[in-house]
């Protein structure tokens, strides 16, 4: 198992850092003005090849298309937005997981948002309390509901929605439904005001009798939307870490600036007690950057990394805020300021810790997982 990226990882890594470099020109200002979300298309961008999708596509000579689009991650966050925003949503992955060949072929090319987390219920979907019944006469199904804080609710095409169902027999349980934007019914709030990566398209969803036909139920049940997210947190993982990378190399720029060099071969004794912090802060990212590589590189053989999934995001995200937080603490009060970019890299690794399953929910299942307790050992 080795992840020292090849040549051909390098040449895309390489466009995803000098894009970076270029949409930190841009960060600041979108996160003070969170309601205004960043373009399709940065103006730099234009010709410009997109290196996600490039990663997600495969190359001759990589490492592979899930650990090459970690990496790729990993350096776009670092530059706080993406000059191209994304093209697919996590319910992309549940329509070409559970859907029919029919409805696939129809929907294949939209961008779809998913549609879980409820007031009162973000970390436990089982929980959810929208509701879909069935309407014998006319055919649909009609959904009502709520759902908060929805990652590429403005700017996708249609919302992968997880239901509670009546079914026309009577049966009930728990489903997915595709539904398109401007459906009547379909309500998709204002960006939503947060705590830091202001520039992400976050809003609330509200289904008010929203009928939509028997078609777009695409019959995702319990675990396999779920599923989804053994792809995702390991990508939110390299998200923080790119915010982590970020901030200690902010960071290092300001102590050398002070006189402060970081020696690697220098040993403990003769090193400053700010040069050793430092060195601990970058030896915790680079373990857990290890963590995600290895998750992705389960995902590439084709092993459902649920566990490994969990333990990357709760890594990461840990990793992210001690990191963060750290460098703030090293630099003291310059740190604070909105002039530097630090104060909105601890604020962004802070939200990385918390969406996609909170650090705690993360450990949670890692215990169920190594140690076997079930739900109720664990309340």
């Amino acid at each position: 198992m080795d992840f020292e990226p090849t040549n051909a990882d390098r040449r895309i890594i390489e466009i995803a850092r000098e894009q970076a470099a270029i949409a930190r020109r841009y960060a600041a200002y979108y996160d003070k003005h969170e309601n205004e979300l960043p373009p399709e298309q940065f103006p730099e961008a234009d010709g410009v090849p997109n290196p996600v999708i490039l990663a997600e596509d495969g190359i001759e000579g990589g490492s592979g298309p899930r650990i090459l689009h970690s990496l790729v991650i990993h350096e776009i966050y670092g530059g706080g937005i993406a000059l191209h925003r994304a093209r697919w949503g996590l319910g992309n992955t549940v329509l070409k997981t559970v859907a029919t060949p029919e409805q696939y072929e129809k929907w294949k090319d939209l961008t779809i948002a998913i549609a879980i987390t409820e007031p009162g219920a973000g970390s436990d979907p089982a929980n959810i309390r929208t509701t879909a019944t069935f309407d014998r006469e006319t055919g649909e199904w009609v959904l009502n509901g709520e759902k908060i804080f929805i990652s590429q609710a403005q700017s996708a095409d249609a919302a992968m929605v997880f239901s509670r169902f009546i079914a026309p027999d009577g049966s009930r349980g728990m489903t997915t439904f595709l539904v398109e934007k401007g459906t009547p019914g379909f309500i998709v709030g204002p960006q939503l005001r947060k705590l830091g990566i202001r520039s992400h398209d976050t809003c609330n969803l509200v289904f008010d009798n929203c009928r939509i036909p028997d078609f777009n139920h695409i019959k995702g049940d319990f675990k396999s939307t779920m599923s989804v997210f053994n792809d995702s947190r390991p990508m939110v993982g390299a998200m923080a870490l790119g915010v982590a990378r970020a901030a200690l190399d902010f960071t290092r720029e300001k102590l050398e600036e002070r006189g402060i060099k970081i020696d690697y071969a220098a040993g403990a004794p003769s090193r400053s007690a700010l040069a050793d912090r430092f060195l601990r802060l970058e030896a915790a990212y680079e373990a857990a950057l290890l963590t995600v590589l290895r998750s992705k590189w389960l995902e590439q053989q084709g092993s459902p990394p649920k566990l490994e999934a969990s333990i990357a995001k709760a890594a990461a995200g840990k990793a992210a805020r001690r990191i963060t937080q750290g460098c703030i603490e090293m630099l003291g009060p310059e740190a604070l300021s909105e002039d530097h970019p630090l104060e909105r890299l601890f604020r962004d690794g802070r939200i990385f810790d918390i969406y996609e399953g909170a650090g705690e929910i993360q450990r949670l299942i890692i215990a169920r997982s190594i140690l076997g307790y079930t739900n109720k050992e664990l309340r």
